[in-house]
């Protein structure tokens, strides 16, 4: 056995278990987000509302002057 097996033995371990941390953040952030988002109480409704802005509020931009070349 040549030391090049055990190299190539540590990089792909190191390949399979970066694929799988990959692959649970891809499928895991989907089930978890919909689950930490909201648990099932009338707070979050509440919440949500309040952060929203109402738009007769909001500033309207300023208008831009034209460029003069």
């Amino acid at each position: 056995m040549s030391w090049q097996e055990p190299l190539v033995g540590v990089i792909v371990g190191f390949a399979v278990v970066s694929l799988y941390r990959h692959l649970r953040g891809l499928l895991g952030s989907a089930v978890s987000d919909t689950g930490a988002s909201c648990h099932g109480c009338d707070d979050c409704d509440t919440e949500t509302a309040a952060i929203q802005p109402d738009q007769s509020t909001t500033n309207p931009l300023p208008p831009q002057l034209p460029r003069v070349p």
